[in-house]
């Protein structure tokens, strides 16, 4: 090359040559535009063509000499008036300077000049939609569907008119008509796609996507979408199908990861931890990996590995509010208050109205049986999401802590009110109902939890609750079988063995009982969680 240019150079001593001027406009624009906006000058002002014209003026821009830029479009469009690029090329410029309305015009002034330009049709169409004027545009584009009819665009484009104007039937013919002209094109199978999802008309949605992959069977939006679908209608098995092909197809399109998510939503963390534990060895300085890892961690138990894998990621990304929620949320747990609180007042500090991070500081100061301070981060939680069951949850576990029964109650009723599918809070609520109020609402407490019995029929705690009923009831014998069955299950719940015992002690089996009031005890004393009081009620029960 460095020879080719040594006797191009020689050449020039002897005659001007338009062609190397052109030559070297083209040879230099990746590598210096300087250089080149001077050869193309040159050429365009000795023998001016269209193409010079458009390289000329596309460097111009490129060096933001917008000025100079419009003036040779302006020359462009007066040499040559009956050629659609002049046109297409003024309102790019006029477009970069943000001179909408004059590019507009340069664009009608085209199309006038030259009217079966279908490149001129296609941004002036687009401008109409940009600036309201559907009527114009669907003139235009209608006018563009007769000069092309084996192009998809205009039929897509008159949909997104349609629904601009609510006539969704009337876009479902125009996309239809898109993709029979091709049946793949994307814009309009998204958008189809889209709208019958929005009508819950998932088969439909579904046929379709499965016909764009009959035609082209890699299609990766296709399979995106499909896969999405089986995700939002709950196919967790079909979706996981799609995913494993996307992540063949495309290894570097992070379907692995969606994967891992799609577990997750779907209840199998075993298998997203197992997923997103080779993602995280692959990929350790991604975050969303980490975070997720962690959180998969978190479901499956493992708070110490989950714990480590947050702090690791805190080191590299520093203090991130979401990562704060979720070590605040394992301290806690672990009853590392002292830590959990620092966290939360520097998020806090951050985001004052962070929902999550009040409702924490809640469960906190609950917990340490600050529960007055407790309620106002409750109360402040509600505030700002008063559609979140959670924070009614918490707010009655507080009210409970503090003796405020008939508030509690009200509170559970809320929270089963947002979210009447959550087998936790009937049982919480049948149990705080015998707690609270013993035989006097026996029957309405065990409704609760049948409730919650019968879609969780093997829970330990729920099988507690229904045994806590027999109790109250005087079927000791019946009570003993099920804390029994429980015990099975649940073998470090303080509760349970405090339970077991005192239905021991009904069926004059006392020193039986003594053994399950000191086992609860010791559970306590370990740092098992337990109820409000519980420790202080033991201590009665055991005998020195």
């Amino acid at each position: 090359m460095r020879y080719m240019l040594l006797l191009l150079t020689l050449s020039l001593s002897y005659a001007y040559n338009v062609y190397l001027d052109y030559m070297l406009c083209r040879y230099y624009q990746e590598d210096s535009k300087a250089k080149a906006e001077t050869y193309c000058q040159r050429a365009l002002e000795r023998s001016p063509t269209p193409t010079l014209y458009v390289d000329t003026i596309r460097l111009k821009l490129l060096l933001k000499k917008t000025d100079q830029a419009l003036k040779l479009a302006k020359e462009f469009k007066a040499k040559y008036p009956n050629n659609p690029e002049p046109y297409l090329t003024l309102h790019s410029v006029y477009s970069i300077r943000r001179e909408r309305a004059e590019a507009l015009k340069a664009l009608e002034e085209g199309y006038l000049a030259n009217p079966t330009s279908k490149e001129i049709m296609v941004f002036l169409a687009e401008e109409y939609l940009r600036n309201g004027e559907l009527q114009k545009a669907r003139n235009v584009l209608e006018n563009l569907a007769r000069l092309s009819p084996d192009n998809p665009l205009p039929y897509y484009m008159l949909a997104r008119i349609a629904l601009s104007e609510g006539k969704q039937a009337e876009a479902i013919e125009y996309l239809e008509k898109s993709l029979k002209v091709k049946g793949t094109f994307e814009a309009s199978f998204i958008t189809l796609g889209s709208i019958y999802e929005q009508k819950g008309e998932f088969s439909r949605a579904e046929s379709l996507y499965k016909d764009i992959l009959k035609q082209e069977p890699t299609n990766r939006t296709a399979l995106e979408r499909l896969a999405n679908l089986y995700t939002i209608t709950n196919r967790y098995e079909e979706a996981k199908e799609v995913y494993r092909r996307l992540a063949e197809l495309y290894p570097e399109g992070g379907y692995t990861y969606q994967q891992s998510l799609l577990l997750i939503r779907a209840g199998e963390t075993q298998e997203a931890e197992r997923l997103l534990e080779r993602l995280y060895s692959e990929n350790p300085e991604n975050p969303d990996i980490a975070y997720t890892y962690g959180l998969a961690l978190e479901m499956n138990k493992k708070q110490d590995k989950a714990l480590e894998v947050y702090l690791s990621l805190q080191k590299k990304i520093g203090d991130n509010v979401k990562l704060i929620e979720r070590l605040a949320g394992i301290y806690i747990d672990k009853k590392e208050f002292d830590k959990a609180e620092s966290l939360l007042k520097k998020g806090l500090t951050m985001e004052p109205n962070n929902y999550q991070l009040n409702l924490l500081m809640a469960h906190l100061l609950s917990e340490k049986e600050q529960h007055e301070k407790a309620l106002d981060y409750a109360n402040r939680a509600i505030e700002l999401n008063p559609k979140d069951y959670r924070a009614y949850f918490l707010r009655a576990i507080i009210y409970d802590r503090l003796g405020k029964y008939i508030s509690a109650e009200k509170d559970l009723r809320t929270a089963l009110e947002l979210n009447p599918e959550d087998t936790e809070l009937y049982n919480h609520l049948g149990y705080s109902l015998l707690l609270w109020y013993e035989k006097a609402r026996l029957e309405e407490a065990e409704s609760l939890i049948k409730k919650a019995v019968e879609k969780e029929p093997e829970n330990p705690a729920y099988i507690d609750s229904m045994a806590w009923g027999f109790y109250h009831k005087g079927e000791y014998q019946k009570a003993y079988e099920l804390l029994k069955k429980a015990l099975e299950k649940e073998k470090e719940d303080p509760v349970l063995y405090e339970h077991m015992g005192d239905v021991l002690l009904k069926l004059g089996r006392a020193e039986e009982a003594q053994v399950y009031y000191k086992k609860a005890y010791e559970l306590l004393q370990s740092g098992k969680r337990g109820e409000p009081g519980q420790k202080d009620r033991l201590e009665k029960k055991i005998r020195r």
